[in-house]
């Protein structure tokens, strides 16, 4: 067990914050952000739009949603990854402030019961993104491929999903600039 405990120590990643403004969560707080030069209006509406969604997905990653638009408060979402290997979960919408914050709560899957929160604030122009999961998979298995693989393969996702996010924001916006 000692081996183990060294080797999972290692684990640990740069997107694993700490933060009182998530104490009323329980888990995990991994987070991602990102400046994009588009407004907030604009990076809401891609990340709400079903027919943007599959340009911002990484390859492998399908997310649909199951809920007629708008997006919305009880609005159902499907994410499905197929890599190495297949995870698949629920989420349902908590809260929407549009065009600052969406709040998801992980209804099944590896994530039941976790938390994720896209925040968006405008900053000197642009639009700091922030993508937030709070979790704490349950039993000794999925915590420990949490630690040892999906932790690890969720933030290359989750950057390139945000590469994907900056490029189709900043390229639209700078098109509607007169």
């Amino acid at each position: 067990m000692g081996i183990l405990a060294v080797f999972v120590a290692g684990c640990s990643s740069r997107y694993t914050v700490s933060s009182p403004k998530y104490d009323a969560y329980s888990g995990e707080i991994n987070q991602h952000a990102r400046l994009i030069d588009a407004p907030p209006r604009r990076v809401f509406e891609i990340l709400t739009d079903a027919v943007n969604l599959p340009a911002l997905c990484p390859k492998g990653t399908v997310v649909t949603y199951l809920s007629s638009p708008p997006y919305k408060t009880g609005s159902l979402v499907e994410t499905r990854i197929e890599h190495i290997f297949s995870l698949k979960w629920l989420s349902r919408v908590e809260a929407v402030d549009p065009y600052h914050m969406i709040r998801l709560v992980f209804q099944s899957g590896f994530f039941a019961g976790g938390t994720e929160i896209w925040e968006l604030n405008a900053e000197d122009g642009k639009t700091r993104v922030s993508h937030t999961i709070i979790v704490h998979p349950k039993g000794f298995l999925r915590r420990a491929a949490w630690l040892l693989k999906v932790r690890r393969k969720h933030d290359r996702m989750v950057e390139q999903f945000l590469d994907n996010l900056t490029l189709l924001a900043e390229h639209t916006a700078k098109r509607t600039i007169p």
